[in-house]
């Protein structure tokens, strides 16, 4: 026993030559399974020296009274390895350890070589003085029975500054444009702020049409499909219908298409004197445009429909309505389309598009329209 005490002994004296240690005291309570002796309080004290690598080593004393019904008295030394975890932003570092010792009891109980664990956990009252808690299993292989431990105290740190001696310096990791992903890994560098990027720090484009999520107006585009610098298909003849959907394409400015971007009508947008069929010239450029449609179309043809507003009796106005459609006829002719290809049809005051109650629905309503078919 005397060479335990000694032994023991030295290595306090080899911890406390050490400019970075600690010293502390705690209470605790044990718990014991299959053991004639009863659940006792005991007193801790303890020295550690800080190693590398987060390690503590402790040596510990603990003394406890009154453990049996006769008074007995147990007195314990125990040798540990601490392996603390610094936690970043945390305040409370965990730790867990293990080691072995040697108890004396008075009485019958006998004296024996212990084995101890357990885990716990410290938080810094200041610069100096840390709390702590444990729980701790602690084995006596002689008297082969388990204690099972509760342990808070205060340890008191010497030497060096315990947050430098516990953590190692971090160091500070560069990510210039704040994406989330650190320079060294960053293949697109300079993502403007907020941008969502993908593992390599690169703006995310969904529909991989080469306009970014974060300016991509239409973000589900077909595969392959040409868009506009807002990732939106393209549709040249501005009808509506995006190039890659547009069985005709080129359809005139005016020209109301179906679905497949064909044309079903053409609002030549030509508006007439009143009780006149004279077509005006800054009109003859729309009459133009149309003429050019049907020579890059070949298999349309069209009914020229002539319209009045409701001014008028219904007779008269179906006479002007054909004056109108057949001066459009002739125009297109001139042009150089087929009379094959045409015909017209006056509709006087039917199908208004807007109130004849107005002057200006009124001039709406004196319209040419094409009707287009194959």
């Amino acid at each position: 026993m005397k060479k335990i005490i000694v032994g023991m002994s030295m290595t306090a004296a080899v911890l406390l030559a050490s400019n970075q240690y600690e010293v502390g005291v705690g209470a605790g309570r044990n718990y014991v399974s299959n053991s004639p002796i009863e659940n006792y309080n005991f007193l801790n004290i303890r020295v550690g020296k800080y190693l590398q690598k987060n390690h503590i080593l402790r040596f510990e004393l603990e003394r406890s009274e009154k453990i049996l019904g006769n008074k007995e008295n147990l007195t314990r030394a125990l040798l540990n390895v601490e392996h603390y975890f610094p936690l970043e932003n945390c305040k409370l570092t965990p730790y867990a350890f293990v080691g072995a010792g040697y108890q004396w009891v008075s009485g019958n109980y006998e004296d024996n070589i212990v084995a101890d664990l357990g885990l716990g956990a410290k938080y810094p009252i200041n610069d100096k003085f840390d709390a702590f808690a444990e729980l701790r299993g602690l084995r006596d292989f002689g008297n082969n029975d388990n204690h099972y431990g509760l342990i808070f105290g205060i340890v008191y740190n010497f030497g060096a500054e315990q947050k430098v001696v516990k953590q190692e310096p971090v160091k500070k990791v560069l990510d210039s444009d704040g994406d989330g992903v650190v320079d060294s890994m960053d293949k697109c560098p300079n993502t403007p702020k907020g941008v969502e990027v993908d593992k390599n720090g690169c703006q995310i484009d969904s529909d991989n049409d080469g306009v970014y999520d974060n300016v991509d107006k239409c973000p589900n585009t077909p595969a392959g499909v040409e868009v506009d610098v807002n990732g939106c298909p393209i549709d040249s003849d501005h009808d509506g219908v995006p190039n890659y959907l547009d069985k005709c394409s080129y359809t005139p400015k005016g020209v109301v298409v179906d679905k497949n971007g064909c044309p079903m009508t053409y609002n030549f947008d030509i508006t007439f004197d009143n009780n006149s069929a004279v077509i005006k010239p800054q009109f003859m450029d729309r009459i133009n445009k149309f003429a050019e449609f049907l020579k890059k179309n070949p298999a349309y043809k069209a009914e020229i429909q002539g319209y009045t507003d409701s001014k008028g009796s219904a007779a008269y106005n179906k006479k002007l309505s054909e004056k109108r459609a057949k001066a459009v006829y002739e125009a297109l002719i001139n042009e150089g389309i087929s009379k094959d290809r045409l015909t017209y049809k006056g509709y006087g005051e039917e199908n208004p598009v807007a109130s004849n109650d107005t002057a200006e629905g009124r001039a709406k309503n004196r319209r040419v329209v094409a009707k287009l078919y194959f």
